[in-house]
């Protein structure tokens, strides 16, 4: 638990670049570089895929022999548009989405004249992945963005009753089987291990990162305070218990994103300065989570 917090007047922040400094920036560098090695340089030139709207960019730079960072940026772009603006804290800021983007986009450019490291399958799936998962998981811990799928499947939840993590498995078992039929079966078993190894990879970078955060608020205005959060987040944000009566201090406890922290502190210090809270990060939103916790 990272302890009790005042509420109170605090100086403005400039951003969440400039508040991380130099170890965003050097996660930011080392993630589009490995993505876009591992994309040019192993998994492109061996005709295999790891899964995602990185692999539709592979397979129609294949098919029409035009360069893949064109590609991976045409086709990624719409993405960015399909979390409603405004819709609460699960949406990362937009420039550095963009940002890590373009730079991805235009570092696998300049490497497109390089000829790849190796021309062996088993190898190139392995360090393809690596890459691919090291990469992704330094760009994703500072709210970045480098695939659509999990944009697309978080908007495709809303219409069907599956969970963001059987919705990515499925399109991705979809684009890994349009790539046997384009690349063969013999190089798709090599991209089931590029895609293995590409999501552990970037569960190991992303250990330590948490998603979701618990959180305890104890303050006098806490109907104005649940009232203003609703406003801000809409649905995006899980209210779980309620204690005290609007006549005196009470208990409020809720889950929210890791990027709501901030919007947050914010409404709470314009609403119920007074207020504390107690934060713990959580792995992950469950309710099962929150009872161990209790």
């Amino acid at each position: 638990m990272r302890g009790a917090m005042k509420i109170g007047n605090r100086p403005k922040r400039f951003g969440p670049i400039v508040r991380a400094g130099w170890p965003a920036v050097l996660s930011f560098i080392a993630g589009v570089v490995l993505i876009a090695v591992g994309l040019e340089l192993f998994l492109k030139p061996n005709r295999l895929v790891a899964g995602g709207a990185q692999s539709i960019s592979i397979m129609l730079s294949h098919m029409t022999e035009m360069r893949l960072g064109l590609f991976l940026f045409l086709i990624n772009v719409p993405f960015l548009f399909i979390v409603k603006p405004g819709a609460g804290g699960w949406k990362r800021p937009a420039f550095i989405r963009t940002a890590a983007l373009s730079v991805t986009a235009a570092v696998t450019l300049l490497l497109d004249p390089i000829p790849p490291l190796t021309e062996h399958s088993l190898a190139a799936s392995l360090l393809g992945g690596l890459a691919l998962g090291c990469g992704a998981g330094f760009i994703l811990r500072i709210g970045g963005y480098t695939d659509g799928v999990n944009e697309a499947a978080f908007w495709v939840k809303r219409k069907v009753p599956l969970s963001i993590g059987e919705l990515v498995m499925l399109i991705n078992l979809l684009l890994l089987t349009i790539a046997g039929f384009l690349f063969g079966w013999e190089q798709a078993f090599y991209s089931v291990i590029a895609y293995y190894v590409a999501y552990r990879s970037l569960r190991y970078t992303m250990r330590g990162y948490h998603r979701y955060t618990l959180v305890r608020i104890r303050g006098g205005r806490l109907d104005h305070v649940h009232s203003d959060l609703q406003d801000k987040f809409g649905t995006e944000f899980a209210f779980l218990s309620r204690s005290g009566s609007p006549e005196c201090s009470g208990d409020m406890t809720v889950i929210i994103s890791r990027e709501q922290e901030d919007p947050l502190r914010e409404i709470l210090r314009e609403t119920d300065p007074a207020a504390t809270i107690h934060m713990t990060p959580l792995s992950s939103a469950k309710y099962d989570e929150y009872n161990y916790l209790q």
